[in-house]
């Protein structure tokens, strides 16, 4: 069952820049960019969509995804983009995803975050029906 995160803006980052970055830093998190291959460059570990008013984006995700740690993770960028986290809050993510070898992506959501199914995308007009 499809799984979604809605990515709303936060400061200066829009929705599309926050939601890219997310899942670009959720695959550094694996893949350091110091040890990265230049076909490295843009992985992502999740999809972004776009609703078609364009302004809104959000996370194609699978809270039972593994994602392995690199002994050389670094997550200040992943926790900066969670402004609205207590200082509580992003010490418990960065201490939960570097003492971990791996974990599914489902433990570091926080806890304001709402994870949306496909039928709430559907009925909010982010995958408009098909003429027929």
């Amino acid at each position: 069952m499809s799984q979604y995160i809605i990515v709303l803006p936060e400061g200066f980052l829009t929705s599309e820049v926050r939601a890219k970055s997310i899942t670009r830093e959720l695959y550094n998190i694996t893949v350091p960019v110091a040890v990265q291959e230049e076909y490295q460059k843009d992985a992502t570990v999740f999809g972004v969509i776009t609703h078609p008013d364009g302004i809104q984006h959000a996370l194609q995700v699978d809270t039972d995804y593994i994602i392995p740690v690199s002994p050389q993770a670094t997550i200040e960028k992943l926790v900066s983009l969670f402004p609205e986290l207590s200082e509580q809050e992003r010490f418990n993510l960065a201490s939960y995803v570097l003492n971990n070898q791996e974990f599914p992506f489902g433990n570091i959501v926080p806890s304001t975050t709402t994870i949306r199914d496909y039928d709430y995308m559907v009925a909010n007009g982010w995958f408009p029906e098909e003429p027929e």
